[in-house]
């Protein structure tokens, strides 16, 4: 599991975040927040985050600030903003000090499993894995078979830990030990797979794909869809035209 801990002045967002935002199936717990920047800075050290997400505006220091001082001290963190601001020179000194990713409030949560996606990817890179498709744990072997044979269904980390009488924890540090990756990455990958080789059946409505696959909001398959591939369903099947939402 990777460490994130949460910057932001106002507590009441703070608790939001911790709660609607499904960290644990994307390969990360929540190690620590904090709304005031100073104090923050000192705990993320201290407990050595591997993401930090940020408010861009506060009021003793700005989101760009804290991540320029806390890279003089040498944290190794990547850094997502989110803010309310979407200001053209705030966002371009983000990216200058190679922040990670920037997020708009209201924070939507497809956006953000798509960050926490390419997160976990980023961070799983400089992790050696036992990656495998038959691994020493019998009853893991059961639950990634159960995931390959359902995934076109919904699968959450509840409905596992229930099937299989594993922790959550336990299911996602299996995941991260032997694919390198979260479930909720697992699922994706498996979903845009069998995506892919559908798009080619012009019989097919994209929307149906998207069902298909296991995606009930359109909006969603379409933003996975055109992460995972870089173009959007209708462009891989017709390139060069543009997908109508």
């Amino acid at each position: 599991m990777y460490r994130a801990y949460l910057v932001d002045d106002d507590r009441f967002i703070l608790e939001e975040l911790t709660e609607i935002i499904p960290w644990m199936e994307n390969g990360f717990e929540v190690i620590g927040s904090n709304t005031d920047p100073k104090k923050a800075m000192g705990e993320i050290l201290e407990l050595e985050a591997d993401a930090v997400f940020c408010d861009m505006k506060m009021p003793t220091m700005s989101g760009n600030e804290m991540m320029a001082k806390l890279k003089e001290s040498g944290c190794k963190a990547e850094f997502v903003m989110i803010s309310a601001y979407d200001d053209f020179e705030n966002v371009r000194t983000f990216y200058r000090q190679s922040g990670f990713d920037y997020i708009l409030k209201p924070v939507d949560i497809d956006d953000v499993r798509i960050v926490l996606e390419k997160l976990n990817s980023i961070l799983s890179a400089n992790r050696p894995s036992e990656s495998g498709n038959v691994t020493d744990n019998p009853g893991f072997n059961s639950l990634v078979q159960y995931v390959d044979e359902n995934f076109r269904e919904k699968i959450t980390l509840s409905l596992l830990a229930e099937k299989f009488g594993f922790s959550r924890n336990y299911i996602c540090a299996l995941f991260q030990k032997y694919y390198n990756q979260s479930l909720s990455m697992y699922l994706t990958e498996k979903r845009m797979k069998y995506a892919g080789e559908l798009i080619e059946d012009r019989s097919l409505l994209i929307k149906q794909i998207g069902v298909m696959c296991g995606y009930t909001d359109y909006y969603h398959f379409f933003k996975v869809f055109k992460n995972y591939y870089g173009v959007s369903p209708k462009e891989m099947r017709n390139p060069g035209e543009q997908e109508d939402l």
